[in-house]
């Protein structure tokens, strides 16, 4: 399969949407692992990593402090921590627990407000051993999230998810490959793990345009755990990386589906 040629855009290569996509073979891989490397696609772009390969150029060092900084990864074993953490829902997993909470209180049905959900967090916290700090900080990020409307109202009311699989997923190849590059995996674990991220992601969703949106909205929900303020630039970055994936000819969430041609069976709803 060739590779398509880039489709001139207005945008400029500085823009998310003008940077080319690095292809490094003209011969494609087979279809399970160009697959699994495209459900991190959405950071080949800002890194400008090749979307056909595994490898990676950049230096070791500069990539093990990076992963250090951002990931708190510095062993063979953090890195495998790191890499089951995504697979199991390292932000969505929380996600599910309050958005379900965040959107009663929208829709203002009675009985359900802020503050009687942070009560109840509290006490499910209290009760489980964990901290309620934590579980109303999340509740409250997504509250100001949604009520700050910094996302469009389709994207922030009827058509708000339940949860965020697609922004844990999509940061699973990346740290595969970081990780990789840095010594702290082999290549023999490293595809099982991509292909672990691909299986996941097919579960959750039918096409890559439903994944965009989980990514859209679990990197500003990402964002406004730390800075609300920031959490509206975070989704338009991102928003910016998944349409370039969507709508360019030479991008590989173009040249393969995420679901092979056949009709797409999805496990979970």
């Amino acid at each position: 399969m060739p590779i398509p040629p880039i489709t001139p855009f207005p945008s400029g290569e500085k823009s998310s949407l003008g940077r080319p996509f690095i292809w490094q073979s003209d011969a494609p891989l087979p279809e399970r692992p160009q697959a699994a490397l495209n459900v991190g696609a959405h950071m080949w772009i800002p890194n400008q990593y090749a979307c056909d390969t595994i490898a990676l150029d950049d230096d070791p060092e500069v990539l093990r402090t990076r992963i250090r900084e951002w990931w708190g990864i510095t062993d063979d074993v953090s890195a495998r921590k790191t890499v089951g953490l995504l697979l199991d829902g390292m932000h969505s997993s929380t996600f599910e627990v309050i958005a379900p909470l965040v959107a009663e209180a929208i829709s203002r049905t009675p009985g359900h407000d802020p503050e009687v959900h942070r009560e109840f967090l509290a006490a499910r916290a209290a009760a489980r051993g964990e901290s309620p700090g934590y579980w109303i900080g999340h509740y409250n990020a997504l509250y100001n999230l949604r009520t700050a409307k910094l996302l469009r109202n389709t994207v922030s009311d009827r058509h708000f998810p339940t949860h965020v699989r697609a922004w844990d997923l999509g940061r699973l190849p990346f740290v595969v490959r970081t990780c990789l590059r840095s010594g702290y995996l082999e290549v023999d674990e490293c595809w099982p793990m991509l292909f672990a991220g691909l299986d996941s992601a097919r579960s959750y969703y039918a096409n890559w345009r439903q994944f965009a949106h989980g990514v859209v909205i679990g990197r500003a929900y990402w964002s406004a755990l730390t800075d609300i303020g920031k959490a509206g630039d975070a989704a338009q970055a991102a928003g910016n990386w998944v349409n370039a994936l969507l709508v360019r000819s030479d991008s590989p969430w173009r040249r393969m589906p995420l679901w092979p041609e056949e009709e797409p069976q999805r496990r979970v709803p």
